[in-house]
């Protein structure tokens, strides 16, 4: 498994390639057809989105105050969004089909560095998107249903990854069958959003990123692996 830094080489997108990319996606409802304009517009709309949602919550933020953010006219913004709901399921959209195409070249040849090599890329990718990630969990309550159907598949996705790598490890007699593959999951999901959600308390603890990485697998492979029991 790569460190952090050589995944970051791999995967970290410079601002115009990571904007190229959601351009492209959804290219046939944004009215800006030059592709340049396009892509540096969307940048500064998408991080102005995430710097105003931080400070006040994405459903306290107005267009007038992201365009006000942005100093793109409001006529500028409806070239690209149509309205909060678009914008939003926009980037849940895109957060899922970014993470998908990273999450699906994990290496799983090694059953036993399966599971390891599954999270840390979790971790990883959640550190160069800490920003997206930390939208779509933040406002996830305020989502209608629609939009809560991708952050619903996001959430699935990353379990489904976790849920494979330890029923294969349980078929090996790699980890203990006392919990199911979806109880642990479940268990191990919320484990991953700390990373992203409470970045201040790691850097107050100088707590690193490969630290956090041996720390999670540390009580993970303490708590699932063979042999292990469980009073009742």
């Amino acid at each position: 498994m790569m460190n952090f830094k050589q995944f970051k080489k791999k995967y970290q997108l410079k601002d115009s390639e990571l904007f190229a990319e959601f351009y492209d996606l959804f290219e046939e409802t944004i009215d800006i057809k030059n592709r340049n304009i396009a892509v540096d517009k969307l940048a500064i709309i998408i991080n102005a989105t995430f710097k105003l949602s931080a400070s006040q919550s994405f459903s306290n933020m107005s267009l007038r105050q992201l365009s006000d953010e942005t100093q793109i006219s409001m006529g500028g913004l409806y070239a690209y969004i149509k309205n909060k709901q678009q914008l939003s399921l926009y980037i849940h959209q895109f957060l899922n089909h970014f993470a998908e195409n990273i999450m699906i070249q994990v290496d799983i040849s090694d059953d036993y560095q399966t599971l390891e090599n599954t999270i840390k890329s979790h971790i990883y990718l959640s550190e160069i998107m800490q920003p997206w990630f930390f939208f779509a969990f933040m406002e996830s309550k305020n989502l209608n249903k629609e939009q809560k159907k991708y952050a619903i598949q996001s959430e699935l996705m990353m379990e489904n990854k976790i849920m494979q790598a330890i029923s294969k490890g349980q078929e090996l007699k790699i980890y203990s069958n006392t919990l199911s593959p979806k109880t642990m999951a479940t268990h191990i999901k919320p484990l991953l959003h700390d990373w992203y959600l409470k970045r201040w308390k790691y850097k107050q603890r100088k707590i690193n990123i490969e630290e956090f990485c041996f720390s999670v697998m540390a009580f993970l492979n303490h708590g699932i692996s063979l042999p292990h029991t469980l009073n009742e």
